[in-house]
């Protein structure tokens, strides 16, 4: 793998960052205060001490405390961050391939339209424009499953379809697209209640399939090119 792949990978790889949050402990005080944070000491019939999330520690006496208990780690802030229903996905990326390849990263946009149901399954229809040794344009059914239902998920992916040339007829080629297909995984990373950051990284298949016409023999020649490529994609997921 060349350098300007894997610096590619590092950019994608980056904002794949998740935070769990570990179980917290909870004093409840008599007069109604709450301190979340871990604690450090508890000396019966003495003193409890414990540091908060901001760096404080507290030390309070044993008959001040109604109870102690602890918290499950930190809920996501949105009721529900992946409801079902229609949601769109767009996103931009690269195909990033071999160096002895023509085009080692050609550009790609791609958005989908579908319906997310309760199950955590996205079933829709993804088109957009890749610039490739003639501009193609993607139409594939796109699937997808959540793992989970929280403001950080893993979602798995695959997409399958065919790849239509934007123009037919050049000079001397006659193009013919070819079938296409991705898998991979990424990460919805939820920061409103209808917008998330969508991160992805998957394999494409991809045919191109066309017709060179020679001069010297006056023949036409059938050629299919096959495209091998790791696709780095970031964008955005709106329901």
């Amino acid at each position: 793998m060349n350098k300007k792949i894997f610096l590619l990978i590092i950019i994608f790889i980056i904002p794949i960052i998740q935070i769990f949050a570990q179980n917290k402990d909870q004093v409840t005080l008599k007069n109604g205060s709450v301190i979340r944070g871990t604690i450090v000491e508890i000396i019966p019939d003495g003193k409890i001490t414990i540091d908060d999330a901001a760096g404080n520690t507290w030390v309070f006496n044993m008959d001040e405390v109604e109870h102690i208990n602890q918290i499950e780690k930190q809920k996501s802030i949105f009721s529900d961050p992946y409801p079902e229903g229609w949601v769109n996905m767009t996103s931009i990326g690269f195909l990033a391939g071999s160096r002895n390849s023509m085009q080692v990263a050609p550009f790609s946009l791609i958005t989908s339209f579908g319906y997310k149901n309760a199950m955590g399954f996205y079933t829709g229809l993804a088109t957009g424009l890749e610039f490739l040794n003639i501009n193609h344009i993607p139409v594939m059914v796109d699937f997808q499953y959540f793992t989970e239902d929280k403001e950080v998920t893993p979602v798995f992916i695959f997409r399958g379809g065919y790849s239509i040339p934007s123009a037919v007829n050049t000079d001397y080629y006659t193009y013919k697209g070819g079938v296409a297909a991705s898998i991979g995984v990424g990460l919805k990373i939820r920061s409103k209640e209808n917008f998330a950051w969508d991160v992805s990284v998957l394999y494409r298949y991809m045919q191109i399939n066309y017709t060179e016409y020679r001069d010297w023999d006056q023949q036409d020649y059938k050629f299919t090119d096959i495209y091998n490529r790791l696709e780095l994609r970031l964008g955005f997921y709106l329901n």
